[in-house]
């Protein structure tokens, strides 16, 4: 069982989680797409910390016998959905990047020949 002063820091927890969230959207820090991944988290935290009952339930369903064995089971799962999420964000930017690079290097290439035709002409004058 979750004792109430457990319950009143988890709480203060999920409110300064939320207030840290909005002060990184308006600074500019966090873009809101990914902002909604860490939301979901701290919406589980509130959760979890305003209604004890809900992890003692969750602890019973999946046979386990603490409910702060069933916390860390969330947490654990929270993190490693928020790692594959973050893992597809950064594959699908670095796939984006080698894009980006081959572009530039084709316009670079192309500058240069169009440089190299326009001294060719101008020396043929």
């Amino acid at each position: 069982m979750i004792t109430g002063r457990f319950q009143f820091f988890a709480i203060a927890a999920a409110v300064l989680f939320f207030v840290l969230l909005i002060w990184l959207l308006k600074k500019n820090r966090l873009s809101l797409k990914y902002c909604l991944l860490w939301l979901l988290s701290g919406i589980i935290m509130l959760i979890l910390a305003v209604f004890p009952g809900v992890l003692d339930g969750f602890a019973r369903m999946i046979g386990i016998y603490s409910s702060v064995n069933a916390l860390f089971a969330v947490i654990l799962f929270c993190g490693m959905m928020l790692m594959i999420s973050f893992t597809v964000i950064v594959s699908r930017e670095k796939q984006e990047i080698v894009k980006m690079v081959q572009r530039i290097a084709l316009l670079e290439n192309r500058i240069r020949e169009l440089e190299s035709r326009e001294r060719e002409g101008s020396r043929e004058k």
